[in-house]
């Protein structure tokens, strides 16, 4: 791991992507992405604390949704962490970053290594 204190490494990932707030698309660009979470292009209608869906298209054929929530929209971009994703999203986004990545091996280890610990874990 980088002296950053991500559990997940952060890879350079530039396509179009859609956040579903409520009843609204909104189309945005991605900067870089992880397992964990992506970085998008500032929009002010993404604020901080909203929970929300993040729907990748990759092809006609394939798509898929992560449940979500926005943690810092500023001009430099919107963070978004995701929060809970089903086996096929798993997939798709895994492919995504391990293509991406520049040590794709590094990227299967880094799951072998919870993303979450507990913080008031009792004795």
């Amino acid at each position: 791991m980088d002296d950053n204190k991500r559990r997940r490494s952060r890879v350079e990932a530039e396509f179009e992507a859609y956040v579903i707030l409520g009843d609204e698309k909104i189309l945005v660009h991605t900067q870089n992405i992880s397992m964990k979470g992506v970085l998008l292009s500032f929009d002010p209608k993404l604020t901080p604390g909203a929970d929300c869906v993040v729907l990748f298209v990759l092809t006609k054929e394939i798509r898929f949704r992560i449940a979500a929530r926005i943690v810092r929209s500023v001009e430099a971009g919107t963070a978004i962490d995701f929060e809970s994703m089903d086996e096929t999203a798993f997939y798709h986004l895994r492919n995504i970053v391990r293509y991406s990545a520049d040590d794709a091996d590094r990227i299967d280890q880094e799951l072998e290594i919870p993303a979450f610990t507990k913080k008031d874990d009792p004795e």
